[in-house]
């Protein structure tokens, strides 16, 4: 008996191809039969001997018609199933076409999953956007995948598109008055951003008496980086691409309208090979390089940006949580001196430490703050409201053009002439266009406040979703959003 995904190799295939043709022969041996049966008489002959019985000839007639079902009495006999059947039936037809035998067939190659780098994931959000405020319409999946497709040419299937609306941007499918599945951002990310908005368009708005806004990000980037595409010809191969990726560098740097911040680039060779920066860009090294690079250069008085990776968000005093020890929960307590009764158990303990648990008190910030400079994050799933991450991009595309040999003792070289190479007006194109999107967020938001926008949460929901949703939503816990990737 076959199992569902298990390979047939070529031995079993040519007997199930000996079953199937065994069946096949039987069966126009049997519609002979049938033919000469319906011929022959079942009432008496002049001698008076009756032929066959009337139920006799129809268990016969049943019994021959039966074996015309060829497909499923090899389904009987084997346990191959008939989609399966029907591949190796086209394969032996092919296989006695070229005089050869039919083999096994070789492994499918896994398909590559879909990774979508910051730009992307920006670019997918603005679609969202778009739906909402251009069109005016609920961005149902459907939509969203169809404008993905024909815009940005993504690659992937639908439930690749909704892992990412998930996982990247923060998004849920629920249930509206209309019944239809429409993608509501999570209540708590809105608030964030709506909160960000406010503080940059008070700022903006002194005029000449602003502060600087600066933006800090990190990437990376690999020795053989180039373009995926090139001019060809049949006798010009043109740049000949690297499947491994090779060493990553990575970047540190942070910016503002008028250009990159002097002396603060931060580039160093990467000793792992995880694929992810962040793995590198720790909590030491991203203190010592704000200390050491970025502190002395920045302006006075600024507005630092930065996102929520974990090294930007180390604290100083972390409060327990549910994994945390029992005995650690009541440490904590007793250090504030809170109540608790010995007998609690973690749930209550952790219950407790919910109601008084004080705000995050980040180190970075702190560093910050004591220098005289005022902190603002981004909210989660918004790179698209840092400039840098533009700036990024162009950096890197510049690095492609100029990466052709994809040499690791070069790419170094390349990488930070790039990034010289970008000017004041690069940065000022690329914070105009930051500003645009905040003003198209700042006018979604104070649209969908309006009481006209009927787009209310159906009530019909089970109480295990409430619930789900309501934990899932709090403003103070921030679990799996503020480990956030950058570039």
């Amino acid at each position: 008996m076959s199992k569902r995904g298990t390979v047939l190799h070529g031995r079993a295939r040519e007997i199930v191809c000996n079953v199937d043709k065994y069946f096949e022969s039987e069966k126009q041996h049997h519609l002979e039969l049938i033919q000469r049966l319906k011929a022959a008489s079942i009432l008496p002959g002049p001698d008076g001997n009756l032929s066959l019985t009337r139920e006799t000839y129809a268990i016969i007639l049943q019994t021959l018609q039966n074996t015309s079902k060829v497909a499923e009495r090899v389904h009987l006999a084997t346990g191959i199933n008939k989609n399966t059947l029907t591949r190796i039936r086209r394969e032996h037809r092919d296989a006695q076409a070229s005089c050869s035998k039919v083999t096994t067939p070789k492994k499918k190659p896994r398909s590559k999953s879909v990774v979508c780098d910051n730009f992307e994931i920006t670019a997918l959000h603005n679609i969202i956007n778009s739906i909402y405020t251009v069109r005016k319409e609920i961005p149902t999946l459907k939509k969203f995948f169809a404008v993905a497709k024909e815009d940005l040419e993504f690659p992937g299937s639908r439930t690749t598109l909704r892992r990412i609306l998930v996982e990247s941007l923060g998004y849920k499918f629920k249930k509206c008055q209309s019944n239809r599945l429409a993608l509501i951002q999570r209540p708590n990310i809105k608030a964030w951003r709506t909160k960000y908005l406010r503080r940059i368009r008070q700022n903006d708005a002194l005029a000449a008496d602003k502060k600087p806004v600066i933006y800090l990000d990190e990437t990376w980037i690999h020795s053989h980086y180039t373009v995926k595409k090139c001019w060809q010809s049949s006798t010009t191969t043109g740049v000949r691409k690297n499947d491994s990726a090779g060493r990553r560098w990575i970047i540190a740097h942070a910016g503002g309208e008028n250009g990159f911040i002097d002396g603060a680039l931060l580039m160093f060779k990467s000793k792992i090979k995880t694929g992810d920066y962040h793995d590198e860009m720790n909590g030491a090294n991203f203190t010592k390089w704000i200390n050491e690079k970025l502190l002395p250069n920045l302006p006075k008085n600024a507005i630092i940006v930065m996102d929520n990776a974990p090294y930007h968000s180390m604290e100083a005093s972390k409060a327990p949580n549910m994994t945390s020890r029992k005995c650690e929960m009541q440490s904590w307590l007793k250090e504030k001196n809170i109540a608790y009764e010995e007998c609690y158990t973690k749930a209550e303990l952790y219950e407790i430490i919910q109601r008084h648990k004080p705000p995050k008190d980040y180190i970075i910030d702190k560093i910050f703050n004591e220098n005289g400079f005022e902190v603002l994050r981004l909210p989660p799933y918004n790179c698209d409201l840092n400039p840098i991450e533009y700036i990024w991009h162009l950096v890197k595309r510049r690095v492609a053009d100029k990466n052709v040999l994809q040499l690791e003792s070069e790419i170094e070289n390349i990488t930070l002439q790039a990034i010289a190479s970008i000017t004041k007006d690069d940065w000022q194109k690329e914070v105009n266009h930051v500003k645009r999107i905040e003003e198209e967020y700042w006018n979604r938001e104070i649209f969908e406040d309006n009481d006209s926008f009927r787009f209310i949460i159906n009530t019909g929901e089970s109480s295990s979703e409430n619930d789900d949703d309501s934990s899932s939503d709090s403003y103070g816990e921030m679990s799996g959003i503020e480990e956030l990737d950058s570039d």
